[in-house]
């Protein structure tokens, strides 16, 4: 039993430790890690197109232009990734950017029909309407500043769990050595108590 708890503590500790660590990087380098991943995506992306590639160019048989042309242009879709890999961390913000302007707009088309049914609050509409364009167009203006900003977001969550399973570790270590300390003195007691017999 205390050997398996030793391997549970050892491993959440462990785990812990890398999770510090990882949040510590993701905190202090966004930009860095961001760029890290789109390139691992790229690379990804390229070593599909030449696996495609070459499976349509070994294939006697299924060989179709069409087929190779798909490949090659994948291939060069990766490496254009590999050397532009601010650009991919940036679609994702864009697009919520859009949506959010979209969503501004809808706001506004929603606020005038309010006023002209001659409700007292149409102006709220228009306010979010207006809030929702400016979020909008700051994601798509300033896209990898927003990817960093999230990237610290989860590294700050990453320390804080790796730094609760630590202190959760060592509350479980105080609580499993007093128990073990109550039982040595509740056997001591019990020698003492035999010896006096």
């Amino acid at each position: 039993m205390i050997e398996k708890l030793k391997s549970i503590k050892l491993n959440v500790t462990f785990g812990a430790v890398i999770s510090v660590v990882v949040g510590v990087l993701l905190l202090a380098m966004p930009g860095t890690i961001v760029t890290l991943i789109a390139r691992i995506l790229a690379i990804a992306v390229i070593l599909s197109g030449i696996v495609f590639l070459i499976s349509m160019l070994g294939d006697n048989n299924n060989r179709s232009t069409l087929a190779i042309a798909v490949a090659v242009l994948i291939v060069i879709i990766g490496i254009w990734m590999l050397a532009n890999p601010g650009s991919i961390a940036k679609i994702i913000p864009i697009a919520m950017g859009v949506l959010l302007v979209v969503h501004g707009v809808q706001d506004f088309s929603m606020a005038l029909e309010t006023k002209n049914h001659r409700d007292e609050r149409w102006w709220i509409g228009f306010v979010v309407g207006a809030l929702s364009i400016i979020l909008g167009i700051v994601c798509i203006a300033n896209a990898f500043g927003i990817i960093k900003f999230a990237v610290r977001i989860i590294g700050l969550m990453l320390i804080v769990d790796g730094l609760t399973d630590m202190l959760m570790v060592h509350k479980v270590n105080k609580s499993a050595k007093g128990v073990v300390d109550s039982s040595i003195l509740s056997e001591q007691d019990v020698d003492d108590f035999d010896e006096f017999k």
